[in-house]
């Protein structure tokens, strides 16, 4: 049995939070002894926090390092990170022997792992996000020290062939790998039949679930559909999720009189259930690595609308799911307009999503996932 350790920043379920609750999940129990390993406590974003503990199964141990609920703690192991040997704090921390070490995303995790004391373990990197983004400002000083930082992994994972190109266009020297991200679809598929509070509408609803920040594009997208609105079309757009731009965005309804239109309804315990009740799932990130909620809204049989973000074309699939615009606000405004003047559309797109979705079944993911783990 192989002894893996998954490294997270903290448990906040987004996407990829949610992508390895469902990986350690559904690994074979009898093959893999799994402990998760998150560097905080809590998140590092207050309002994010949650219980979790429940969410893994029985077979899969967790523990954190930090508890930065106390301020102390997490501003001396932040200072201790900057100004000391980070290998010397990895081995305070991590005493077992694993087999295998996987940072679950870019950032702390990633950082932390690489100054790991095990020379036995085969350590992996899963990227999530577009690097060329991430790095977009970083210099050539910076992006070499990253490089070194990432050749001290056997193998690094990206989640989606645009992350894969992102990654060998800035560095080199380690080998690369794509595997898709795993999907709970026959839970996702069964809650969308749930009841939910959305009311029957007589016009299309838009629906967009994600954190209420910058990086999503909510800006751009309550200004387009408040140009829709001037225009004369009716439709309704629900968006599910909350952040630190959500004043930014209640402002932005009220300056806009989209009172009618547009509603903030926060964290969902099951956004599933108003994918099945919505007509578009709409993403208008500035970037995305592999979206994990489009891949949710195709399981739901619900279009994606979405801009030109990485990863999007892989999970379409050679299948037309939606349409893909423009990473701009005239891409957003014209493909929303599009679809409300062409609303035929909608049921091409639905055909296509049931096609798609069984490339996205949890037997199919997990097979490439063990893969991976079982040649290390």
């Amino acid at each position: 049995m192989k002894k893996i350790a998954f490294y997270i920043e903290s448990m906040v379920v987004g996407g990829a939070e949610r992508v390895l609750i469902d990986t350690v999940n559904n690994m074979n129990p009898e093959k893999y002894d799994i402990t998760v390993i998150a560097i905080y406590k809590n998140s590092v974003y207050g309002e994010y926090n949650i219980l979790f503990k429940d969410l893994f199964r029985p077979n899969i141990k967790f523990r954190y390092l930090i508890d930065n609920s106390k301020k102390w703690k997490y501003t001396l192991f932040n200072y201790s990170l900057a100004h000391f040997d980070n290998a010397k704090i990895y081995s305070k921390y991590i005493k077992e022997p694993f087999d295998i070490e996987v940072s679950c995303y870019e950032g702390l995790p990633t950082q932390f792992l690489s100054y790991s004391t095990n020379k036995k373990s085969k350590k992996f990197a899963w990227l999530q996000t577009d690097n060329a983004r991430i790095y977009k400002n970083s210099s050539k000083e910076e992006l070499n020290a990253i490089n070194e930082m990432y050749k001290k992994f056997d193998c690094v994972v990206g989640s989606s062939a645009r992350v894969v190109e992102s990654f060998k266009e800035l560095f080199s020297g380690v080998p690369v790998k794509m595997v898709h991200n795993i999907f709970q679809s026959d839970q996702i598929v069964e809650k969308s039949f749930q009841p939910c509070d959305l009311s029957e509408f007589d016009h299309p609803t838009f629906l967009a679930v994600g954190r209420l920040t910058a990086v999503k594009g909510y800006d751009r997208l309550i200004n387009a559909v408040s140009s829709l609105k001037k225009d004369g079309y009716r439709f309704r757009l629900v968006m599910l999720g909350e952040g630190e731009l959500r004043e930014k965005f209640r402002t932005m309804i009220s300056e806009n009189q989209l009172e009618n239109y547009v509603y903030l309804l926060g964290n969902q315990d099951n956004p599933y259930s108003y994918m099945r009740k919505s007509s578009y799932f709409v993403c208008s990130s500035f970037a995305e690595g592999f979206s994990t909620v489009a891949v949710e809204a195709i399981l739901c049989d619900l279009p994606v609308l979405t801009t030109s973000v990485a990863g999007m074309k892989d999970i379409f699939g050679g299948y037309e799911c939606g349409q893909i615009c423009e990473n701009s606000e005239e891409g957003i405004y014209q493909m929303l307009k599009h679809q409300l003047d062409n609303p035929e559309l909608r049921e091409k797109y639905v055909s296509e999503c049931k096609k798609r979705k069984d490339f996205f079944s949890i037997e199919n993911r997990m097979r490439d996932i063990e893969a991976l783990y079982d040649e290390a």
